[in-house]
């Protein structure tokens, strides 16, 4: 059974909703802040960064929730397919917005939140303009989710991403994202934390 360390006021619901949409056993560890559980000798030996989530599926253990989505929806087949195969056409753009979430949306909310400058060509992210102005554009093809009606683990993280960008003011919301958070808010597994 997988351990999932996690707290229900952090990034790791995204985590938490995978998991739900895959349908895998896992139990439950919730790791609070301020008590020094994440500084434990223990703790930082699965995650020396001490941080949440983590997950330990058998001997493997995963931080970071990119690499986390990647080996489970990679794992974990069931019904409900949440990655497309290594020979299948789609792989490619799903590995793009999957890790798009933390390389590009993650970067530019801090900036847009901390309103710092920097030059476009110095930033891997470019701009927080050019970052929302992109998944708009992608998330206007979306029916209703990235790839039609295969939900991915791409849609969970990128959504879960943009909708803190947009509740926070850092984004703006548009119709299309509107929309595209519509369908995944109706997921059950996407408000298992309220």
């Amino acid at each position: 059974m997988i351990k999932f360390y996690h707290n229900p006021q952090s990034r790791a619901v995204m985590t938490h909703c995978l998991l739900e949409e895959l349908k895998v056993p896992y139990e439950s560890i919730i790791v609070e802040y301020g008590d020094g559980s994440m500084r434990t000798p223990e703790f930082l030996e699965l995650n020396p960064m001490g941080k949440i989530p983590v997950i330990q599926d058998g001997e493997v253990v995963v931080t970071e929730s990119t690499a986390i989505f990647i080996y489970l929806a990679d794992k974990y087949k069931t019904h409900r397919d949440l990655a497309p195969g290594i020979h299948d056409k789609n792989r490619g753009e799903y590995l793009r917005w999957l890790v798009f979430a933390s390389t590009c949306i993650d970067p530019a909310m801090a900036q847009a939140n901390l309103k710092f400058e920097g030059k476009r060509q110095q930033l891997g992210w470019g701009s927080p303009e050019l970052v929302f102005d992109t998944v708009t554009k992608r998330l206007e093809s979306a029916d209703p989710y990235l790839f039609g009606s295969q939900l991915t683990a791409a849609d969970i993280l990128l959504g879960m991403s943009m909708a803190w960008a947009t509740q926070f003011g850092l984004a703006k919301k548009t119709e299309t994202i509107d929309k595209y958070l519509s369908h995944l808010q109706k997921l059950d597994s996407w408000n298992i934390n309220s």
